[in-house]
């Protein structure tokens, strides 16, 4: 059996194979009616040597849209469905979609390798009759980037591993899974499918086998974190659960960096939390962080007018200037900036003479070493350079929408100067923190001296849940070599119950150039 689905459903797709049990998804009303719809209407979509079947999928997504259509009367489609009511329209197609032995996931990136893993897709998916369920994106999944809420194990799975692109994930009713690049997929696969008569265990072992030989490939992955505020009653109650939670993932990531409001006061008590919390970092991670910092450590109460309420004492302490971190390891160049420089009550601005200062010393290491202009280059502030918009969804979990509020006494001033800067340093990445709401927003920057470029902006929440929020943390990871990174957004709701992965984005290069 096969199945073309747009990219964009690839979550909904794999979740209607995954076990009953599992959660859905966030999905908006208008995405999952527009699924439904072309689950009914485009039959074209599905292949099966069994005619029933393929009416079968039709009858069910068609009865489904009609009773979701009926539900949803006078809502709003661009809401977030609540997840009780995915799962009841989601219910009957499951039901149809979860009783296959063996499941593939056929992913390609450009038009070279589209020919062959659409072969590959054709023949499996009518080779296998009804014992497998062969998935592929129409067209498959371009050049752009992947956006996937809530994403489910196969997702994440083809995030983890942008290297093998094109390949094939393979993956069981048990979990067990196996994601190959399309050369070692198809002798994969006749292994998978000359055992689809036998037990379960059979086809568990093949794909054991397979990651068992395959060796790990190179990943450069950064912890980011942001915001927390050390000094209040709130981080003094959660500091010891992120500490711990951090620990169990420290073989996730390779080096940690913090993006600001580190404490909540410049006052020494408040500095001395957060020095204790750093030790703790350095003690089990190999490198030092990345460091930059926010209007709360040297703003009295995070705010000032003009030289009023600032306070630099602690900045000192920190032993920070704006600079160049260079990670061989990571094969990575790190800009950090001081994004509270200029600016009165909460807002940020920085100088002419702090951008030519990280360009200074920039050019003075590429002097160095030739081998940094490869290196990918990745801005490190407090302050967020793309005003959070209307139009943005909330990356976590839990928030119907995203709350924009007032920008006025919290925005970076002349942030497109800031933009067009990084644009010309080839800095399409850049961490930043200060609203307390994780987001991911990419923008075409058109500096005009030099060809436009897609940068993308990576915010993290509050690490600490300051203020009622969600404990939050960013993991961003790339292969160097395969042009491939993904950022990965997780939370706590507060309450220990554990971080889930609220978002998942996968990119072709964070420093491609815009034609």
């Amino acid at each position: 059996m096969g199945w073309l689905f747009e990219l964009r459903d690839a979550n909904i797709a794999a979740y209607l194979t995954r076990p009953i049990s599992d959660e859905p998804p966030r999905m908006r009303a208008g995405d999952l009616v527009r699924f439904l719809g072309a689950l009914e209407h485009d039959t074209y979509s599905l292949i099966s040597s069994k005619p029933f079947w393929v009416d079968r999928v039709s009858a069910v997504a068609g009865e489904s849209s009609r009773s979701l259509d009926r539900r949803l009367r006078g809502e709003s489609w661009q809401e977030f469905l609540s997840p009780p009511l995915i799962k009841e329209a989601l219910a009957d197609l499951r039901r149809v979609f979860k009783n296959f032995e063996l499941y593939a996931l056929v992913a390609s990136r450009d038009h070279e390798s589209y020919d062959r893993v659409n072969a590959f897709f054709r023949h499996a998916a009518y080779t296998t009759e009804h014992n497998a369920l062969i998935l592929m994106p129409h067209g498959g999944m371009g050049q752009g980037s992947l956006e996937f809420f809530d994403p489910i194990p196969p997702v994440q799975q083809i995030a983890s591993h942008p290297e093998n692109l094109p390949g094939v994930l393979f993956w069981l009713k048990t979990g067990e899974s196996a994601f190959a690049p399309v050369r070692d997929a198809e002798p994969l696969f006749r292994q998978l499918v000359e055992q689809l008569d036998s037990t379960p265990a059979k086809l568990e072992q093949i794909m054991s086998d397979y990651n068992r030989q395959t060796p790990d490939c190179r990943r450069s992955r950064i912890l980011h974190l942001s915001d927390l505020h050390f000094g209040s009653r709130d981080a003094l109650k959660k500091e010891p659960y992120l500490e711990r939670c951090l620990l169990d993932r420290k073989n996730d990531f390779d080096r940690v960096v913090i993006s600001g409001d580190l404490f909540d006061n410049p006052r020494s008590d408040d500095y001395a939390a957060f020095y204790r919390f750093l030790t703790s970092l350095r003690n089990w991670n190999a490198k030092d962080p990345v460091i930059v910092p926010g209007n709360h450590d040297q703003r009295a109460f995070g705010n000032n007018l003009g030289r009023i309420g600032e306070e630099y004492r602690q900045l000192a302490n920190m032993k920070w200037g704006p600079g160049v971190v260079v990670d061989d390891d990571l094969l990575c160049t790190f800009l950090c900036f001081n994004s509270s420089e200029k600016g009165n009550w909460a807002r940020g601005g920085m100088s002419d003479s702090q951008l030519r200062e990280v360009a200074t010393e920039l050019q003075i290491q590429l002097g160095r070493r030739e081998e940094l202009n490869n290196y990918e280059r990745i801005a490190v502030l407090h302050h967020h350079p793309f005003p959070y918009a209307p139009e943005e969804l909330p990356v976590q979990r839990g928030r119907k929408r995203l709350f924009v509020g007032n920008e006025r006494y919290i925005q970076m001033e002349d942030s497109d100067r800031f933009l067009s800067w990084c644009a010309a340093r080839r800095t399409s990445l850049i961490l930043h923190g200060h609203k307390h709401v994780a987001r991911h927003r990419a923008e075409i920057v058109r500096p005009g001296r030099v060809p436009p470029m897609e940068i993308t902006a990576v915010g993290c929440g509050t690490s600490l849940g300051i203020g009622g929020k969600p404990l939050s943390y960013n993991i961003v990871s790339w292969t160097p070599g395969a042009e491939s990174w993904s950022a990965s957004f997780f939370s706590d709701p507060g309450d220990g119950s554990g971080f889930h992965q609220d978002y998942l984005t996968l990119y072709r290069s964070s420093s491609r150039e815009i034609a």
